[in-house]
């Protein structure tokens, strides 16, 4: 995969074929996906890796940046489309490394390397002037959390003179300020409440595509950094410390709930989601349940498909309007009946409806916090109630009513919007089969 992509990129730097490089990634994808997963339990070399977490999350790079690409096809200028597509490109080469090296400081590396592309991405193709300072705070934000962790990595490269993911399982330490720092240099990434202040504002000023990954990918690297730490975790864990980060989770999201249930900004309102549904991924990390582990996983692949069709649905009615406003989009079932459909389908799916892989990851996170403290079930059944609430809110007042600008000429849509859109919604629908077919019996 890494070579196939290093051909991509210096064919799409010396070339400005994107519809071609585009179909190339996305017949790699599949031979990917057809590869014997045996390979999943042996290393492909000596500093890197490929387990069912991480193979997962590789897909879902892979299919979003697709997906992306797709989208620049008919948003941008022929000289833009090219340097877009090399920066996703480029991103997505950093991603498969951040996801298969087995080593703390290549992985620091390419899990900061990360936020070059997607902060060019917003500053060059960002709507408003306010993209510089949503760049700055996202920057900020992960790296002042990050710096910690690396003088962690280098300190304990000094003690055990490696940086293996291997050789912090001898390790005996407990320390407090030690798990602070792991943990605090991820929970900005997923993100927790508290430290998401960035996430609304780079989403906002964000292009389509930008917000696609963001929710889609960036957000993932938090749950996969605590995922491949946990074992450095344990041994310094500090039992009281994760009733604290359990709690700020859970609060934190019946809060960001509440916060959604008065937003007008139909963008702010998604990435306030995000939020919201991250926040059950990191309790059951914080925990170590292993069935709210697997949870976790199905829930950041089914958020990183539906967040992203959402996003991409509300640019759709922001080119046809001119507003994200819920004041002024009201009755859009009048005017773009075709787009109903989708609203509802990834709305269904954005609250856990039935069949997709959304209802199965909650079902798993929920048993595993309930199961390990019951005074949990009075902040999930709220955190249920609230998503449920927002969801059919963004729905009701978007679609029903009376559009206020009922003489204007609305752009219908084409065929590449509904196969964008199927494309988020079918994994969806489908995977719940062969999860809880297969998955479900078999341990990680």
């Amino acid at each position: 995969m890494l070579m196939g992509l290093t051909f991509l990129l210096s064919s799409m730097i010396l070339s400005n074929m994107v519809i071609e490089v585009t179909l190339i990634l996305t017949f790699m994808m599949f031979m990917f996906i057809l590869m014997n997963w045996s390979f999943l339990s042996t290393s492909i070399s000596f500093l890197c890796s490929v387990d069912f977490f991480s193979y997962n999350l590789i897909l879902l790079s892979t299919w979003v940046i697709i997906l992306s690409l797709f989208v620049s096809l008919s948003e941008y200028t022929w000289k833009k489309k090219k340097y877009f597509s090399l920066l996703n490109l480029i991103l997505l080469g950093f991603l498969y490394l951040s996801f298969s090296v087995k080593d703390y400081l290549l992985f620091y590396i390419f899990f900061e390397s990360s936020l070059i592309p997607i902060l060019l991405i917003i500053l060059g193709w960002g709507y408003q002037p306010e993209r510089l300072m949503a760049g700055v705070y996202m920057l900020f934000y992960t790296l002042f959390a990050s710096l910690p962790l690396l003088g962690l990595i280098f300190y304990y490269n000094m003690e055990i003179g490696w940086t293996s993911m291997n050789m912090y399982m001898g390790l005996t330490s407990h320390n407090l300020w030690v798990e602070l720092i792991l943990v605090s240099a991820f929970l900005v990434k997923f993100p927790m409440y508290i430290l998401h202040i960035w996430l609304p504002k780079a989403h906002v000023e964000a292009p389509v595509s930008g917000s696609m990954i963001l929710a889609g990918i960036l957000l993932k690297l938090g749950g996969y950094g605590i995922y491949r730490f946990l074992p450095f975790i344990v041994k310094c864990y500090n039992f009281n410390m994760k009733y604290i980060f359990v709690s700020v989770s859970l609060v934190g999201a019946v809060l960001v709930g509440l916060m959604c249930l008065r937003q007008m900004d139909m963008k702010m309102l998604i990435a306030y989601s995000s939020v919201c549904h991250m926040a059950s991924c990191i309790s059951v990390l914080m925990i170590l349940g292993e069935l709210g582990v697997k949870g976790c996983l199905f829930m950041m692949i089914a958020h990183g498909l539906c967040s992203s069709g959402l996003f991409y649905l509300v640019d759709m009615v922001y080119k046809r309007t001119n507003t994200r406003s819920l004041f002024v989009n009201k009755g859009l079932l009048n005017i773009l009946p075709n787009l109903s459909f989708w609203w509802f389908m990834l709305l269904a799916a954005n609250l856990a409806g039935p069949p997709t892989l959304n209802l199965f990851s909650e079902i798993c996170m929920l048993i595993n916090l309930v199961v390990w403290n019951k005074i949990n079930m009075f902040l999930l059944m709220m955190i249920t109630f609230l998503t449920g609430a927002y969801n059919i809110y963004l729905y009701s007042l978007s679609q029903h009513n009376s559009f206020l600008f009922s003489k204007n000429v609305v752009k219908t849509c084409d065929f590449m919007n509904y196969f964008i859109l199927m494309n988020h919604l079918a994994p969806l629908n489908i995977m719940i089969l062969s999860v809880m077919s297969f998955y479900c019996f078999d341990s990680l």
